[in-house]
């Protein structure tokens, strides 16, 4: 006979009971360490803007543009707002901008010195501190050494957030720029050249198939003013036959004495054993400038393009030829010598046979 408790509940009962209570509350704990770490962390919820600010240097503008005579100065502001829900410490500087490999423009970090323009910044606070959703404006002045040379110079302000961990001051890299142009006055000189030019031609077996022209190279802005280009492969064959074009994307704009590095794959270009390559750039001025005129730059290289496609079919097509021409004089040979052999064998058989007398006629 089971015994049972005073509450009519059985102690195996309770046991199972008691079990599970405890996995459901290792579960919930479980639960909440797994979400507490899920969360984000605070830095990764902290977004903020910048942009020139509305002053006497200009008004709605969405970068700094100014055009200043050597040994001239001019002073302006950026505009910064905390749209997170904390308080964030930004620091605040000027920097050098560059062109990257892939055809953007950037700033140097923080922790590479400026050598142009934004060397020529003085900031008049290099760390802001704001509350949530709090805006300031940090004002900056710009003056232009009297030996700078004319031409553009680009930079940009930056904003890097600075967070405390654990009593520690860390930056992290998290910047938002707002992009600077200078123009100092003087004489204009745009300028590209091309470089480090090579062409591949990729042929093909199939005879009635073209190729493809793989073409690399280096474009560097070698004058002192910001430019892009429309440019053009040309591809012809021996005595300028088979000539070929095409007309690619306008180069991204190359900041003076910055380089970008091109790749370019075009297919249809008929192999014609030597094929002049030419890479055709047309300078023009960024969006933001105004029109102006610079030479076009041409860089060549000369490659072999073997038809080998075509010359196959042209050697099965001769042998082919050749082997039904030869194939006609050995069967008329044959044909020849088989009739001679029976020529010779009648006239061997004409021989060999005594003659018969003649008969006379019966009287």
């Amino acid at each position: 006979m089971t015994r049972r408790s005073a509450t009519g509940i059985s102690p195996r009962h309770l046991l199972v009971a008691m079990v599970v209570a405890l996995v459901t509350v290792l579960s919930i704990s479980a639960n909440a360490v797994a979400a507490t770490h899920a969360r984000p962390p605070e830095d990764h919820q902290i977004s903020w803007g910048a942009a020139p600010a509305d002053t006497s240097a200009g008004k709605g503008r969405s970068r700094f543009i100014y055009t200043l005579a050597p040994g001239s100065r001019v002073t302006d502001a950026l505009a910064v707002v905390n749209r997170s829900g904390a308080t964030i410490m930004l620091r605040v500087y000027a920097s050098d901008a560059f062109t990257t490999p892939s055809g953007g423009i950037d700033l140097l970090t923080a922790d590479k010195k400026p050598r142009d323009v934004g060397s020529w910044i003085t900031m008049k606070s290099t760390t802001l501190t704001l509350k949530s959703q709090q805006s300031a404006v940090v004002p900056f002045t710009l003056t232009v050494p009297a030996d700078a040379t004319p031409g553009d110079h680009s930079g940009g302000m930056v904003t890097s957030l600075i967070t405390k961990t654990q009593g520690k001051t860390v930056r992290l890299d998290r910047r938002l720029g707002s992009r600077l142009y200078l123009r100092v006055t003087g004489p204009l000189k745009p300028a590209l050249s091309v470089s480090d030019m090579h062409a591949v031609h990729y042929g093909t077996l199939n005879p009635v198939g073209s190729g493809s022209l793989h073409v690399t190279y280096t474009v560097t802005n070698t004058g002192n003013v910001r430019l892009k280009a429309h440019q053009l492969i040309r591809a012809e064959g021996l005595f300028g036959l088979i000539g070929q074009g095409a007309a690619l994307a306008d180069l991204p704009e190359i900041l003076p004495g910055n380089s970008l590095d091109r790749a370019v794959t075009i297919n249809g270009v008929w192999p014609s054993v030597r094929l002049e390559t030419d890479v055709i750039l047309q300078p023009v001025a960024s969006d933001d400038q105004p029109a102006l005129q610079a030479d076009q730059t041409i860089a060549s290289q000369s490659l072999w393009a073997w038809p080998w496609g075509q010359l196959i079919a042209l050697a099965v097509v001769i042998a082919a030829a050749y082997g039904y021409v030869l194939l006609r004089k050995r069967r008329k040979h044959n044909v020849q010598r088989a009739i001679d052999d029976a020529v010779a064998k009648a006239l061997k058989t004409s021989k060999t046979t005594p003659d018969r007398p003649a008969s006379s006629p019966s009287p």
